[in-house]
């Protein structure tokens, strides 16, 4: 799930050197995942977590960092396998009700939109 989350996530990360925070965006919205599993829901906060909720019920949290023109998403709860490595992503603007396609976990293509609102 952690994996899915990193793709996801991916898509929906902001670029932009003038931006003094490029995840601003996502702190009061809603990045919905659509995949053949279900609908999943991912929140991205201003205190660098973030939390990911999945068709099964299942939340998983964790961290993110900017690194250089990269955002980082390190899972912290559950804890992920010691050879689980942060999933860092090249940063894309997104906004809100913008809608795409992503690679999931299985290699085939998901949804995801960034929707306004929690």
């Amino acid at each position: 799930m952690r994996f899915i989350f990193g793709v996801l996530i991916a898509s929906v990360s902001f670029a932009g050197v003038a931006l003094a925070d490029p995840q601003a965006n996502l702190y009061s919205n809603t990045v919905v995942i659509t995949s053949a599993a279900g609908v999943s829901k991912a929140f991205v906060n201003e205190d660098h977590s973030y939390t990911t909720t999945f068709p099964d019920g299942k939340v998983v949290k964790g961290s993110w960092a900017v690194q250089g023109d990269e955002v980082c998403y390190t899972q912290t709860d559950p804890a992920p396998a010691e050879t689980d490595m942060p999933i860092c992503v090249k940063n894309e603007e997104r906004q809100v009700g913008d809608t795409w396609e992503a690679p999931g976990a299985d290699g085939k293509p998901i949804k995801v939109t960034l929707q306004e609102g929690r």
